[in-house]
């Protein structure tokens, strides 16, 4: 008798755990996952990351022809050198999703890989952060005080600047590689040990420490592009109602258009930037509060998928940048055409001479 009720209060406690506790589900499935990055990664993501290669590549070009004696100069070709840097690792996260890509017979563990070279794309994605809030604090200064941002902003405190911002990005992503080793891990699937990594037991904490680092790093690079961006705005349109009222009609039209047309870009690089970047920074809180959303996490599938729409957000800040400089920069746009007409009538004249 005694056993039998003993017997049925542990079937009813256990009844009761298993009411309490939650079974945990996939979100998204391996086969789910399979098609969404088949269809963004190999379509319209590597289309805008191979056309951003192509315009980094162009931007770095030309900011070098114009030299790099200008502290403006200096800053665009350390971003455009950041946002190159984070497309070619792109690049190949998005092959690496091809389905010939995955047939081959690789030597190692291609989610190992994107792990690693994701975490590569962090670095360029921090650097090109806190340069752009290097140039639009700049900017402002320019036009708060003119007198005294030449004497602060000097072109070797900003080539300075850009090396420490380089090394400082590298630094805070170094505990993430110092707990993934690289191992043989043995593929039961191919029944061959393949080179991949594996994570020390204490790596929760070690990155809790560089999930809190790469979410300020960011979050402080987007205040100081949101508030320097409202100063000069505003600064630039008390100047533009003074000078309408100082200068006569024919130029009212073309101090309003040229005002116009430096408030718009601001306007425009801020709101991209912000727009691409902050999902990217609400994402790693998340992260920092639920550990499932880890690459090796129980909702591992869900996470891979948000990193390439992330990835994806950023392919487009990096490729818009020259269209930007093409439209407002008439400097920029002015080497642009030269270097293209000098490599037309280079080419044509070639064709003559044959």
């Amino acid at each position: 008798m005694w056993d039998t009720n003993l017997t049925k209060l542990t079937i009813s406690v256990n009844q009761k755990q298993t009411i309490i506790i939650p079974a945990k589900h996939v979100l998204l499935t391996d086969e789910a996952l399979y098609y969404l990055l088949l269809v963004n990664l190999w379509g319209p993501a590597q289309a805008v990351c191979i056309l951003g290669i192509i315009t980094n590549i162009l931007n770095i070009i030309v900011f070098s022809k114009q030299g790099v004696r200008d502290t403006v100069n200096i800053s665009l070709l350390g971003l455009a050198t950041s946002d190159l840097g984070s497309l070619i690792t792109v690049l190949y996260i998005n092959i690496s999703f091809m389905p010939d890509f995955t047939a081959l017979d690789l030597p190692f563990v291609g989610r190992d890989v994107m792990y690693i070279l994701s975490w590569c794309h962090v670095i360029f994605t921090r650097v090109s952060t806190w340069i752009t809030a290097y140039i639009t604090l700049e900017r402002c200064l320019c036009v708060t005080a003119p007198l005294k941002v030449k004497n602060l902003f000097t072109p070797r405190r900003t080539v300075f600047y850009l090396v420490v911002v380089y090394v400082f990005m590298l630094a805070s992503v170094c505990p993430v590689f110092y707990t993934s080793r690289p191992a043989r891990i043995f593929d039961s699937s191919n029944n061959r040990t393949l080179l991949g990594i594996s994570f020390l037991e204490d790596r929760d904490n070690i990155e809790t420490v560089a999930f809190m680092t790469n979410n300020t790093i960011p979050t402080l690079a987007f205040c100081t592009v949101a508030i320097c961006t409202a100063i000069l705005v505003s600064t630039l349109r008390k100047k533009s109602k003074w000078r309408r009222k100082a200068t006569t009609s024919t130029a009212k039209t073309v101090v309003a258009d040229r005002d116009g047309k430096v408030v718009k870009m601001v306007v425009l690089i801020s709101t991209i930037f912000i727009i691409c970047y902050f999902p990217g920074a609400a994402v790693f809180v998340v992260m920092l509060l639920d550990t499932d959303l880890r690459i090796d996490g129980f909702q591992r599938n869900l996470i891979t998928s948000i990193f390439a729409m992330l990835f994806h957000l950023e392919s487009i800040n990096s490729a818009v940048n020259i269209f930007i400089y093409l439209s407002m920069s008439s400097k920029f746009r002015a080497t642009f055409m030269n270097m293209m007409c000098f490599k037309c009538s280079k080419q044509s004249g070639c064709k003559k001479t044959k």
